[in-house]
């Protein structure tokens, strides 16, 4: 959906079908302002991104739109030229600083795999600096920001069926400016139901997914486990 048709519906709602009081940059504005509290508080935006590893560097920035982690995949590759991507776990400096007192060592002697990373201002840390073997490259899985909009023929960034969202933020904020007070505070409740109905739209665009299975093991529920299946035999 194009940010001037949700310009257009606004103004319908506000009664003013000409930009003298509500310019398309103002409305705008506040399109954009939408996006990021709603993406903020109901996470649906994901995106993907590489990262070069460089010998002996702990610490890469994240991507510019980078929000939270999903999974982050270290790249290693083997004598044949073949390669695999295996996980590594997220920590935190709290941890590091009890269990690896010396991870800012990034001598030749302390250089090896990467198994841990953690976020700190905004950058991306592993718990051990790469060697030249394993300077390979992460694969990063994260939910992100929107794009800022920077005209009325931009696409709006989130699905357009919750697209409705936007449209009450914009009303709340318009109708409080102009002082209706009453009027703002029923799109902002408007707008708060529609954040709760996007976190349940971004926990459904898995609808396969099993759900339910507090079990925590590396082998697929489809995959029989030897010598013993908690399941049964397949």
């Amino acid at each position: 959906m194009l940010a001037s048709q949700i310009i257009t519906d606004v103004r319908r709602e506000l009664i003013e079908t000409s930009a003298q009081f509500w310019s398309d940059a103002e409305l705008l504005r506040l399109i954009n302002r939408a996006e990021l509290d709603f993406t903020n508080k109901t996470r649906i935006l994901e995106d993907s991104a590489q990262l070069t590893l460089v010998t002996g560097r702990l610490e890469y920035p994240l991507p510019g739109n980078w929000v939270s982690s999903r999974m982050v995949m270290h790249k290693t590759v083997n004598s044949d030229g073949t390669y695999a991507w295996h996980r590594i776990i997220p920590t935190n400096l709290e941890k590091m600083g009890q269990t690896t007192q010396n991870f800012l060592n990034t001598s030749t002697d302390n250089q090896g795999q990467p198994t841990k990373y953690w976020i700190w201002n905004r950058s991306l840390w592993l718990n051990r600096a790469p060697n030249d073997e394993h300077a390979t490259s992460l694969y990063l899985f994260y939910k992100s920001k929107p794009i800022s909009l920077t005209s009325t023929s931009s696409e709006i960034n989130i699905d357009d069926s919750l697209s409705e969202a936007i449209n009450e933020y914009v009303l709340w904020k318009a109708w409080k400016k102009e002082g209706e007070d009453d009027t703002a505070a029923e799109h902002e409740l408007a707008y708060q139901k529609y954040v709760l109905e996007g976190r349940r739209w971004s926990k459904k665009q898995q609808g396969d997914r099993r759900v339910g299975m507090d079990i925590v093991s590396s082998v697929d529920i489809e995959q029989q486990m030897n010598p013993f299946s908690p399941f049964g035999s397949q």
